[in-house]
Formats: C-alpha cells, sequence, structure tokens
C-alpha cells in the first residue's frame, strides 16, 4: 500500500472523454481483483461513479514508481 503508479490506459475515456493517464496511489488490494495483472480504479460514490465503475474494463498499463535501491539499481 501506498506505492506509487502510473496508469496509462488509452482507451479508457470513460471519466473525462480523454485517454486516461494519470499518477495513482495504491491503497487497497480490492476483493474483488483476483488473478495476475488486474487493477481496480475508484471511480468516486454515487450514481454516476457507479455507471462508471461498471462499464471500465480497458486493458492498461501500470507502471510501479519505486526506488531505484528496491528495483534492484545503482
Amino acid at each position: 500500500f501506498g506505492t506509487p503508479f502510473y496508469i496509462d490506459a488509452p482507451t479508457l475515456t470513460a471519466f473525462d472523454k480523454r485517454p486516461f493517464r494519470r499518477l495513482m496511489i495504491a491503497q487497497d488490494t480490492g476483493s474483488a481483483i483476483t488473478g495476475p495483472a488486474r487493477g481496480d480504479l475508484f471511480a468516486g460514490s454515487g450514481d454516476t461513479a457507479g455507471e462508471i465503475a461498471g462499464v471500465v474494463r480497458n486493458a492498461a498499463d501500470f507502471y510501479a514508481l519505486v526506488p531505484r535501491a528496491l528495483a534492484g539499481g545503482a
């Protein structure tokens, strides 16, 4: 938890009609998330957020941003 991720999902436009490219922070593991290489984006609360969350099924690249020492770099 607390790891910053850069998320690049060019086909995900449900939030603001533009490709989804954002820096986000991992906050939980999500009990519904199963299998490798899967993630869950919090869409907010309320009816509109529920509608967005219900249609988000897009491929995305997730980049974990970690210090070089943890990543094995110099």
